[in-house]
């Protein structure tokens, strides 16, 4: 009957020390959780700061590397533009400066010998003087050199013909130009049996023709009709009061 007891008493106080022993354990479980969860929110509200400045950062180093591409790139444009720019003018300078070169190389000093020899019977003159025959004043855009009819007349340097006129102010006239100095030289008074036709290339000391007598202005009744009448002009295309030059500041007579 005692031992009935006993096991009924140990049987009771296993349950009830049981339970206490179960309810410590929960207990602890229960500790462990809320203190992992309790960590692991730490660590997710730390962690979302985190990320977000390393999202900031890294926002903050992909706006630095962009401009700093497009910059590049910009940079590089602007000295290739610069480049291209530098190299055209280059050319275009240099261009220009050749085309100089050969302007310069056209119109050097001409060197002319005397188409006759003689003596100069009436001299250049801008300021129109007196003529005896018609009584006026008038210029003389050349120069008259006294040679008798007949005379072989020659080119004074090396040219094209580039006309042959009859008219009565010169008679005969020949118009030769002359590349090397961008001159022209005009011989008039000539016979109209001529040497030479338009478009021909002359050397210099050819002859191109012969003193004839032709001209019928006033010059030939004031001087006589045995003379060459010599022109020097920069172009033909403006009147010989603009265009012309003194003959003797090529030719000395």
């Amino acid at each position: 009957m005692e031992n009935k007891n006993n096991r009924k008493k140990s049987s009771n106080f296993l349950k009830r020390e049981g339970f206490y022993v179960v309810l410590f354990v929960c207990l602890c479980i229960a500790a462990a959780v809320a203190a992992i969860t309790t960590g692991n929110n730490k660590k997710a509200e730390n962690n979302p700061q985190t990320s977000q400045n390393a999202g900031v950062d890294s926002q903050a180093k992909g706006d630095t590397t962009l401009p700093k591409k497009e910059v590049t790139i910009s940079q590089k444009d602007k000295e290739i533009n610069n480049a291209v720019q530098v190299k055209t003018n280059d050319k275009a300078e240099t261009k220009a400066s050749t085309n100089k070169e050969l302007e310069v190389s056209n119109t050097t000093e001409p060197k002319f010998i005397k188409p006759v020899d003689g003596e100069i019977a009436m001299k250049y003159s801008e300021t129109p003087v007196w003529w005896e025959t018609s009584k006026t004043y008038r210029p003389n855009f050349g120069i008259n050199i006294k040679a008798k009819v007949g005379t072989s007349v020659k080119a004074a340097a090396a040219g094209e013909v580039k006309s042959i006129d009859n008219d009565g102010a010169f008679g005969t006239l020949i118009t030769i130009y002359h590349p090397e100095s961008g001159k022209y030289t005009c011989y008039g008074n000539l016979d109209k049996e001529v040497k030479v036709s338009k478009g021909d290339k002359v050397t210099q000391g050819q002859v191109i023709g012969k003193i004839g007598n032709s001209s019928l202005r006033g010059m030939a009744d004031e001087i006589g009709g045995n003379f060459l009448y010599l022109q020097v002009l920069k172009n033909t295309k403006e009147d010989p009061q603009f265009s012309s030059e003194n003959p003797e500041k090529y030719i000395k007579y």
